[in-house]
């Protein structure tokens, strides 16, 4: 009878620590009682494990019609907390033009690229890339990615191209989470292709180019390291590999003329 009891007891007591604690939600942490202050560990990629401090919470007393007490308050915050949800914003970055090279000079040189700086945003990386893949720049985009740069984390910069990197198409945007990096490149990616796909786009790659204050896109990297003999061939081999391409697309054109 008294181990009996003794459970009924323990049982009561789990039931309380279980209704009265912290809840982890997708906007951070919920209490739907009263909760005492904790210190939580959570892991956070590219940061490892952060030390965050709770501090003690209480409900509101449960009133007739009361619509801030218990889980109904938890709601209300979870609601307000839309903005934290995935956002994407566009912008034109690509000018049109018929020259197969860039209207910008490059500034770096493969030894800078070698170095920790070359893998980190700064406010001539869009530039840059855009020098290096010997595209045509529009200024238009400047305020855009000046606003990227401001942005706090997590932040990706997502852009699409044909049949290499060498042949933008024309989309760029950025896609914002307040959660995590991973959740702003997945959103970002989702939403270029879901764009391209509503558009009957064919063929098209989207990818990141930028997330947080990292280059992440690894065959940019490679061509920005490469020397000046290995650049030029690399460039070459894209440049005719469109080439190609848009002829081959023109000849089946002609055929069913």
């Amino acid at each position: 009878m008294k181990k009996l009891f003794l459970l009924i007891i323990f049982l009561f007591l789990s039931l309380q620590v279980k209704a009265d604690s912290w809840i982890k939600t997708s906007y951070g942490y919920s209490c739907s009682g009263t909760c005492q202050a904790v210190t939580v560990r959570d892991f956070q990629y590219g940061y490892g494990y952060i030390d965050r401090k709770l501090p003690a919470f209480s409900a509101p007393a449960k009133q007739e019609g009361c619509g801030y007490c218990g889980k109904s308050y938890n709601d209300k915050i979870e609601s307000s907390h839309n903005f934290n949800k995935p956002r994407i914003f566009q912008a034109l970055c690509s000018a049109e033009s018929e020259q197969n090279t860039s209207n910008l000079e490059r500034k770096t040189s493969s030894e800078y690229w070698a170095t920790y700086d070359g893998g980190l945003v700064n406010d001539e990386s869009l530039r840059e890339f855009f020098s290096i893949i010997k595209n045509q720049y529009s200024a238009d985009c400047d305020e855009w990615f000046s606003q990227y740069i401001k942005l706090p984390f997590h932040k990706t910069l997502i852009f699409a191209y044909d049949k290499n990197i060498n042949d933008v198409n024309g989309y760029w945007a950025l896609s914002l989470s307040t959660y995590h990096r991973n959740e702003a490149e997945q959103f970002g990616i989702q939403a270029c292709e879901n764009s391209h796909k509503s558009l009957n786009f064919e063929s098209f790659n989207c990818a990141v180019l930028f997330t947080n204050n990292q280059i992440m896109n690894k065959e940019y990297l490679a061509l920005a390291k490469m020397s000046n003999e290995e650049y030029k061939e690399a460039i070459t081999n894209y440049e005719n590999k469109i080439s190609e391409v848009r002829v081959s697309q023109s000849e089946l054109g002609d055929f069913f003329k």
